[in-house]
This record gives C-alpha cells, structure tokens and sequence, in this order.
C-alpha cells in the first residue's frame, strides 16, 4: 500500500510539472528550435505518450478509468497509422514502428485524455496554471504590439516568414499573419492555443472568482485583430462566451456582452489607427475581402471534382498533384477543413474523427452543465469552428489539452463533494 501510494504521489508530481511546462511552451519551444529543433510534438507529445504508458502499466488495466471516447481515439490513430504506412513505408522503415507510435497526434490525444482522467489535480496547480495563462496572454500583447509597430516577424519561425513572403503577404500589414507569442508551438496556435486559453480563464474567473475578466479579455482582442486571420477573429468571441454565464443571466449577459463589444470595436479602432493602422482601409481590404470567400468557393469545387474518385478511403493526404495542379495557386489547399478531411481519409476516416471529437465535445459539454465550468467546453468549440475554414485535424496543442485538465479537474471536483 505504502509502495502504491508513492508511485501515485510520483506520477501526480510529474503530471504537476508537465501541465506547468505545458504553459510555458511558447517559451520553451522558442528555446528548442534555436537549439536541438525537435518541435512541440516531440517533446510533449512523446512524453505524454510514454507517461500514459508507464501510468498504465503500473496501475494495471483493472484500476484504471477508460472513458468511452479512449477506444474512438485509438481506432482513428490506428487509421491514420495505416495511411502513414502507406504512403511512408521509406521512413516507417528507417525510423521503426515506435516513432510512429509515439508521433502519431491522435494517440499523443488519447494519451493526454487518459492522463487527465486516471489522476487527481489540486486547485493550488490549476490556480498556478490560469495566473500562467494570464501572464502569457500580457506577454502575447507586447509580442503583438511589437510585431505592430516595428517587424511583423519578430519571434516568429523563419520557415512562417519564407511563407509568408511566398504568397505577398509579408509587406501587406492586412494580410500579413502576426503570431504573437505562440508561432514556435505552431503557426496555427493563435487560433488553436490561445483562444481556448482564453475560454479557459474567462471560465475559471467566473466560477472561481465571480467575475468577468475584462482586461484580459480587452488583452486578448488586441492579440487575434493585429493576427489579420477573420477565423481566430470571430473565434474570440466563442472563446469569450463562458461570460455569458456569469452569475446566470445569460440574456442580460448577451445584451451587456453586445454592448460591450461594439464599444470595445470602437476602442481597438482607436488603438489601431494610434499606432499606424488605415483603419477604413482595414475594413473594406481585409473584413470585407472577397478574395477568402473565393478560396472557399474553389474548395467546393475541388472537393465536388475530386472526392468521387476516392470516396471511401481517401487519398491519405490533402493535396495530390492533381489536386495542385486543379487550385493553380488560386489557393494553398482545399480551404474548408471539413472537405479537405473527407477527401483526405474519406467517408470512413471522416465519420471515425467524427466520432472522437464528438465524443470529447460531449463530455466537455457534460461537465460544463454540471460543474458550471465551461471554459473547456468553448476553448474546443473553437476547434470544430476553425475547420470551417481552415485545415487542421490535430486536437492535440496545448491550449486544448489544457481544456481537457481542466474539464477532469472540475469533474473530479464535483464528484468528491
């Protein structure tokens, strides 16, 4: 029992030091790739992997929690798995079945998902957690703000920067894509990292603290307007709509929330004309562009062209060189997430990701309407909206683990009380 009690205590410490590290990946990622260049997956992906495995083995498969949505996981990562055999059999040869195994994203989920259910998480770590959360977003707005009035490339990856000069948009202060603080974790992390992070204090400010955090919230509309991308743009307000539920008003809250939000409109305008901005120029060439819609558009026209030849299964990869050949740089790829998805990996492959992600949106929802908590709920909302434009399938960053923590957190939370 004594031995038992340690080796719980021991992963609880370890898990402890992960999340905080988890936090402050920005930073450490920035580090690893002026270094060794091993990237996020690497080296919190493969960790959390290992983890889990080692958790597993040593409580055993009788006293460990396996919720429902484990086995979808694992089925979908054996599907993309099969696909990279397929298609990479040069490097699964080279580098062996276990570096696909602990580099396969969807198994990286899993892992982290069995991770946050099978331990107990004190309120002293989340605390620490969201005050890291907040420093990170007062550090995103200096980033932004530099990246504003001085180089829109400042801590952004260099291979971001080649792209981004490719397509014109590295002079063009309304198409460039200003990163903040968050471009060494993932170029899509604005979206992906930080407005969940941003559902996720807004959340525990209201049910913790009774409040809405309102600079933070200011903060964080500076950081996704001077992005220039329309998706995080309105993704902030879904990652802002755990404040709807403070105190339980939720109409009251909309109407204030409408309110607030069109003086808040009026105040960035100021701010962004203050330091440089075309502020009408902004409007009409950047929110009211044609040229996204028409990307879109040609998504649907690819996709309607080229899906009935693989339906089923797929092709394993967003982009053929027929398919390259069809958007003649009209766009980069098929521009709707959901298309893309189904013709990458097909009517089968798409109702397997289907079934995770609906799965994990249930639970969050489930422990969003019984602990009051819905931070975790809105940060993922934020995933299933961004594939509406954008293509990215992976639900494994860091902003959304740790909406998955916090979910285990209060549902542990309510289960003990």
């Amino acid at each position: 029992m004594v031995t038992e009690n340690k080796r719980v205590y021991s992963f609880g410490f370890w898990a402890h030091w992960y999340f905080i590290a988890l936090v402050l990946s920005p930073l450490i990622c920035y580090l690893d790739y002026m270094t060794i260049n091993q990237g996020f997956e690497r080296i919190y992906g493969s960790t959390i992997v290992l983890f889990a495995v080692l958790l597993l083995l040593a409580r055993g498969t009788q006293n460990v929690v396996f919720r429902y949505y484990l086995p979808a996981g694992i089925i979908l990562a054996i599907y993309f798995m099969i696909w990279d055999l397929v298609l990479w059999q040069d490097v699964i040869a080279r580098k062996g079945i276990f570096y696909e195994f602990f580099l396969n994203r969807t198994l990286q989920t899993v892992a982290v998902l069995f991770v946050v259910d099978n331990l107990i998480f004190s309120h002293r770590l989340i605390d620490t957690l969201v005050r890291l959360m907040k420093g990170l977003i007062v550090l995103g707005v200096v980033v932004s703000f530099i990246q504003v009035v001085y180089d829109p490339f400042f801590f952004t990856p260099d291979h971001f920067r080649e792209s981004m000069l490719h397509y014109d948009w590295g002079s063009n202060v309304l198409q460039v894509r200003r990163l903040s603080v968050f471009g060494f974790t993932d170029v899509n992390d604005v979206g992906l990292s930080f407005l969940p992070i941003v559902a996720l204090v807004t959340g525990y400010e209201v049910k913790e603290k009774n409040r809405i955090p309102v600079l933070y919230l200011v903060l964080s509309f500076f950081i996704v307007v001077v992005n220039n991308s329309r998706y995080i743009q309105l993704g902030f307000f879904i990652a802002a709509a755990p404040a709807l539920f403070y105190q339980k008003k939720i109409i009251r809250n909309a109407i204030v929330a409408i309110l607030g939000f069109a003086v808040l409109i009026v105040l960035m305008g100021v701010v962004l004309q203050l330091v440089g901005y075309d502020v009408s120029r902004y409007i009409e060439e950047r929110l009211l562009d044609e040229a996204g819609g028409n990307t879109r558009i040609l998504a649907f026209e690819v996709f309607k062209q080229f899906f009935p030849e693989n339906p089923f299964f797929g092709t394993g990869q967003h982009l053929t060189e027929d398919v390259i050949i069809a958007i003649a740089n009209r766009s980069s790829q098929i521009h709707v997430g959901y298309l893309s998805h189904l013709f990458s990996y097909g009517i089968v492959g798409t109702f397997l990701a289907f079934l995770f992600w609906g799965l994990v949106t249930a639970r969050l929802w489930r422990v969003a309407k019984k602990t009051g908590f819905y931070g975790s709920f809105f940060g993922f909302m934020v995933f299933l909206w961004a594939n509406v434009t954008m293509v990215y399938y992976w639900i494994f960053t860091f902003g959304l683990i740790l909406c998955y923590l916090f979910a285990s957190y209060y549902d542990s939370k309510e289960e003990s009380a």
